[in-house]
């Protein structure tokens, strides 16, 4: 049994270690109900890994991954070389970055509505409906999308109920000017309502007595939302806005490739690797274009997360 004098006299590591190893065993059963998500996390993610070294190697399916001959740098220059990756990376750009000015305010001001509505029965009903697109799969989406915007579906019947029977039908899905947008609108649809969630709970952590000060000094609704839960949710946002930036270089796959069609055939960069790798079978081309995106990624999460610490004394580490 050891004494005080004796744990003074201990290294303060030694300390901290026997302190988190009492907190561990104390806490034994909420790490039990963490260990499936970690296992998750460690088969999907991190094994996965070594197979980056495919971006560098001449991969040969009948050698193996290990029997493949190195290739240097070789895929990475034939990356660049590429007659669709420019205007792949442009479009991936337009869409990521207004995906990032539309769908990203968007719960957030979703979620400062919610908060004022005072009737509960109300505010339930409607937080359920706006979370009910986020459980359906994104083929299911494009499926709605393909029966709503048809010839004979509810959107060409609304305009001819409106303008009249001599209205022509369009057939929306075949027009490249309206891809974008309609990417922008089924993202919205889907996903707003469900990213409203994290924000709800950090307005829930506002200090109540905050508003009843403002309230007494004659601050009405609006300037409580802009002095006191914008301010107070804003390292709540800046978290969210650095995963966002650095989802940049990403894009939809699901949504954009289900999309495409003979009349519209918009690429980025995660529909290129998909057709370079699995359907033409360029392994070690289309893992150096993944591994560039990967990077390209890293890089932009570390300058957000860098910028917003500067500016905001948040960030995710």
């Amino acid at each position: 049994m050891k004494t005080v004098a004796d744990r003074e006299r201990q290294p303060l590591s030694m300390v901290k270690a026997s302190w988190r190893w009492r907190q561990m065993k104390q806490d034994k059963y909420l790490y039990l109900l963490l260990a499936p998500a970690i296992l998750f996390v460690f088969v999907f993610v991190y094994m996965p890994l070594p197979g980056i070294m495919v971006a560098f190697k001449d991969y040969d399916v009948f050698k193996g991954f290990w029997g493949s001959d190195w290739a240097g740098l070789k895929f990475i220059r034939e990356v660049f070389e590429l007659p669709m990756i420019g205007d792949a990376i442009g479009k991936t750009l337009l869409i990521s970055t207004l995906t990032l000015i539309v769908c990203f305010p968007a719960p957030i001001v979703l979620a400062l509505l919610l908060n004022e509505l005072r009737l509960k029965l109300f505010k339930r009903i409607t937080q359920t409906l706006l979370y009910l697109p986020h459980f359906l799969s994104w083929i299911s989406v494009i499926g709605i999308a393909y029966a709503f915007y048809s010839i004979y579906g509810p959107l060409n019947d609304i305009r001819l109920w409106l303008f009249g029977g001599d209205t022509e039908r369009i057939m929306f899905l075949s027009n490249p000017h309206f891809f974008i947008p309609n990417v922008l609108l089924l993202s919205l649809w889907k996903e707003t309502g469900w990213s409203t969630v994290i924000f709800l709970a950090a307005i829930a952590s506002v200090d109540p007595q905050l508003y009843e000060a403002a309230y007494m000094d004659g601050a009405g609704k609006l300037r409580q939302t802009f002095r006191i839960t914008l301010p107070t949710i804003l390292p709540t946002v800046m978290i969210m806005l650095i995963f966002q930036l650095g989802n940049l270089f990403q894009s939809n796959f699901e949504l954009i490739y289900g999309l495409q069609n003979p009349f519209v055939n918009t690429e980025v960069i995660s529909t290129l690797i998909y057709k370079q790798g699995i359907q033409q079978g360029a392994y070690a081309l289309s893992t150096a274009l993944g591994f560039i995106q990967g990077l390209i990624a890293f890089v932009l999460t570390v300058a957000a997360n860098s910028i917003s610490k500067k500016l905001t004394s948040s960030g995710i580490w």
